[in-house]
């Protein structure tokens, strides 16, 4: 099985994809080394808040209209209570 993987071809594949692989990691470790964490953490968590706000927002956005929301009976009127 092996032998038919093993072509020249996808010999020199595997060799670009691990070199473009390391060149990507030295590059973010140059990077990092450069730039403070601080900022970078700031911006990655801003980030992820905002993915979960539009992952809530499609998940809500996909209900059904009659998966109701429990309403206030009638005779309370719109006012809220503090009894």
């Amino acid at each position: 099985m092996w032998k038919g993987n093993c072509s020249s071809e996808g010999m020199i594949e595997r060799c670009i994809l691990i070199l473009l692989s390391l060149a990507l990691i030295a590059s973010l470790g140059g990077f990092f080394l450069y730039v403070p964490i601080l900022p970078n953490l700031t911006v990655a968590a801003m980030l992820a808040g905002l993915c979960a706000m539009f992952w809530l927002g499609v998940r809500v956005g996909r209900r059904r209209q009659d998966d109701g929301i429990s309403h206030a009976s009638s005779h309370q009127g719109n006012q809220l209570s503090l009894s």
